[in-house]
């Protein structure tokens, strides 16, 4: 299930995946390049990744606002993977280090901020894929009854028109200072910490432990008084039709990834099979000559030196070339965290090693169209190579 926005609406389109009990991922994007990433189990919401939250500075202003110390760095570092970690992840190792109920409220808060983003969106192109449940769970929620709570805030948000239109507008002090002992004003000086220094009304809200529609109408008699100012807001103009006709036309691949054998696997079997294939090993290299190549498919190991699958799948996705490119992440790590950074950063699907012949062209075949049949090359010869360079990665 796939098309853009113009044709239905989100609520519509929701609504369709919670009747249907549809287990899987939903992915958004809206012209401006930003995407969500919503995991359904049985039509019930069970988080939702928004991959331009840099880094875990959203779960961090959320802590805040729930009056939760953020763990310091070096117990971070012990525990994992420390500044790579993502949300949903951080909010598991949180478990062992807060309330049970503080956690689930800041779980909340999260899905309801990426989904009033969501609802938000007039012009966006979305994918519905079927897969296995986002595992482990730390809950799920009617996605109707966070729909329609999202909507609510919406027509709230709407209101507040036109002087404030965007979560992302900068709030700032002016030179006008209250002087009077209102409690109004009271409350005020108490907000003056946190907008000494330009702060969008997004992250003022988190910090605040509030939900932004409800900052927004306190802050509004401070703005028409002048204590405020707000930053102009405005699209950027961009736009862009969902997707491109052409995106899956010509038949040219190339695989990253530092292994040998890998590399003479994906090349051989696909150039065979009728595929225009290149196998590169330092990814640095494929970073410049990738632009060169204009592959419509992209195979992409995760664990290389220098520059991993995360970041590589991620610069790409920054692009407008490869927004759309088929990225397909070759790995023997497929745990539920490594499936989930790989699909933060922009993956389209995996392949796990070891792979035989016949899954590779599938899923190629699968992204890119079909193929002359295989001329060579059988499933016995490479299944051995790859099984070996599975128990290489498992090891490095």
């Amino acid at each position: 299930m796939e098309g853009c926005l113009n044709d239905t609406d989100i609520y519509t389109l929701c609504q369709t995946l919670a009747l249907g009990q549809r287990t899987g991922e939903l992915y958004l994007e809206d012209d401006a390049g930003r995407t969500w990433l919503l995991f359904l189990n049985h039509g019930y919401l069970v988080y939702i990744a928004d991959r331009h939250s840099h880094s875990l500075e959203r779960l961090q202003d959320l802590l805040y606002g729930q009056g939760i110390p953020w763990p310091s760095p070096d117990s971070l570092i012990e525990s994992k993977a420390g500044a790579s970690w993502v949300e949903y992840e951080c909010l598991w190792w949180l478990l062992d280090h807060c309330k049970l109920s503080q956690i689930h409220s800041v779980w909340r808060a999260l899905l309801r901020e990426s989904l009033f983003d969501v609802v938000s969106l007039n012009r966006a192109w979305f994918k519905f894929y079927s897969a296995s449940p986002l595992t482990p769970q730390w809950h799920n929620l009617s996605l109707t009854a966070l729909l329609n709570d999202s909507l609510s805030h919406l027509r709230e948000w709407k209101k507040l028109h036109p002087e404030l239109r965007s979560l992302d507008q900068s709030l700032q002090l002016t030179d006008i200072k209250p002087t009077g002992n209102d409690p109004a004003d009271q409350w005020f000086r108490q907000l003056e910490p946190f907008v000494r220094e330009p702060i969008t009304l997004r992250r003022l809200s988190r910090q605040l432990g509030r939900d932004a529609v409800t900052v927004g109408k306190l802050l509004l008699p401070y703005l028409h008084q002048g204590y405020l100012q707000v930053s102009s807001w405005a699209t950027n103009g961009h736009t862009r039709t969902f997707p491109p006709s052409s995106w899956r036309q010509s038949p040219r691949v190339v695989c990253v990834d530092d292994a040998a054998t890998v590399r003479q696997v994906v090349e051989s079997t696909l150039q065979a099979a009728g595929y225009e294939a290149t196998a590169i090993a330092h990814p640095l290299t494929a970073l410049s000559l990738i632009f060169q190549l204009n592959p419509d498919l992209i195979f992409l190991d995760i664990a290389m030196p220098e520059l991993d699958g995360y970041e590589f799948c991620t610069l790409l996705r920054h692009t407008p070339r490869f927004r759309y490119t088929p990225i397909i992440m070759l790995t023997s790590l497929v745990g539920w965290s490594d499936r989930l950074r790989a699909k933060v950063a922009g993956a389209t699907d995996y392949l796990s090693k070891p792979f035989s012949t016949q899954e590779l062209l599938t899923i190629t075949h699968h992204y890119i169209g079909a193929a002359p049949p295989v001329t060579s090359l059988t499933d016995e010869y490479f299944g051995d190579v790859l099984e070996a360079e599975s128990g290489l990665e498992t090891s490095r």
